[in-house]
């Protein structure tokens, strides 16, 4: 295998960077649990995975701020896009931060979970609850939109914006009570290890009494809730949506246009650019989180004993699934005009803001 060649010739510590400390030997298929690896993927892996928590960071908050606003936190689907923004911006920080601390910052390539066994549990918890909320706000925004176009009752009923508040509200405790065990059975400390270099004594994602907990046990029933159920409802919405969407615009070229449906010729357009919007951000969650399903369901275990290669592709395959948690507040500005409206109108009056209290000053 060309790639195996590649990794296995590699030496990026060679020359004067070489010491005791860090022994590159990129033997893939050794077992040796303390050996070290570098590589300059890993690198660009993890410094892409930084640049993700930066930019997905101030993202999500311009996203929150611009939907909390009056003229569109009064729709439901904002507040589903609101709760989305929330468990996204989590998401940053935890796997995805990992990679940056395991290959940048900490010397022995140790995970931020090896830190104790408090950083452990809230981690693994964090990740594996922000993910699968925020799959889920996805699948129900696709859900009640197609519940809109298609039943009229929807809209007079649970699709009224309390009533969404009511079900961020029930998603959001369901999930966490589903993975609060993981804030008390995850993770042990080795009480008969003495800690050296690579080693630590925390051993996380795994029970003393169990070491499949975590991986793959508890990875299969995360698979089903933050991929297979949402994948499946947002794709079947989706395609509902989208013949909705073309049969409506059949019908509307095949009147004839006058002054007295402008306003309602306006209103289908937003509502056109509002499925554009929603479809084309469950679209990019799907298209950019089934690599790591697929290789976590089905290449995993080819992977194991495969190291530096399996970082990299782990890695990789990371980047590409957060991608889809940092990306959405330009999807937002890109299909959504009223969403840019409401940007345009934060950003004037934040620079009002700070022309009035500099006038307070020179007074």
């Amino acid at each position: 295998d060309l790639m195996e060649d590649a990794l296995m010739s590699y030496d990026f510590f060679n020359g004067t960077m070489e010491n005791k400390l860090f022994k590159p030997v990129f033997n893939i298929t050794s077992p040796d649990p303390n050996r070290i690896y570098r590589h300059p993927i890993l690198y660009a892996v993890a410094i892409y995975a930084a640049s993700l928590v930066i930019i997905g960071t101030i993202g999500n908050l311009l996203t929150i701020f611009i939907l909390i606003r009056p003229n569109l936190r009064c729709h439901t689907t904002m507040r589903y896009l609101i709760a989305a923004a929330v468990s996204d911006l989590c998401t940053l920080y935890s796997w995805n931060l990992n990679l940056f601390y395991k290959h940048m910052i900490n010397p022995y390539q140790n995970d931020m979970e090896d830190l104790s066994l408090c950083t452990c549990r809230l981690i693994s918890f964090l990740a594996f609850t922000s993910l699968q909320l925020s799959s889920w706000y996805l699948m129900i925004v696709s859900f009640d939109r197609a519940m809109n176009i298609y039943f009229l009752f929807w809209k007079k009923g649970l699709g009224k914006p309390h009533n969404a508040t009511y079900i961020i509200f029930v998603v959001a405790i369901c999930i966490i009570l589903l993975n609060s065990h993981l804030l008390f059975l995850n993770g042990f400390v080795d009480r008969t290890c003495t800690p050296y270099g690579k080693q630590t004594c925390i051993v996380c994602y795994k029970r003393l009494i169990d070491y499949r907990y975590v991986f793959p046990k508890w990875e299969k029933v995360h698979l089903i809730l933050y991929n297979l159920i949402p994948f499946t409802i947002m794709s079947m919405c989706n395609v509902f949506i989208i013949y909705r969407t073309l049969t409506a615009t059949k019908r509307l070229s095949k009147r004839q246009t006058n002054s007295h449906n402008a306003s309602t010729k306006n209103r289908i357009r937003k509502q056109r650019q509002l499925t554009t919007m929603l479809i084309l951000v469950t679209f990019l969650f799907i298209i950019l989180t089934m690599p790591a399903m697929i290789y976590h369901v089905f290449l995993r275990h080819l992977f194991e004993k495969k190291k530096p290669l399996k970082y990299i592709l782990q890695g990789i395959l990371l980047c590409i699934q957060f991608t889809s948690h940092a990306i959405n507040f330009f999807v937002y500005c890109f299909t959504a005009s009223n969403f840019r409206d409401e940007m345009r109108k934060l950003f004037r009056l934040h620079r009002k803001g700070q022309q009035h209290k500099h006038a307070l000053m020179d007074e």
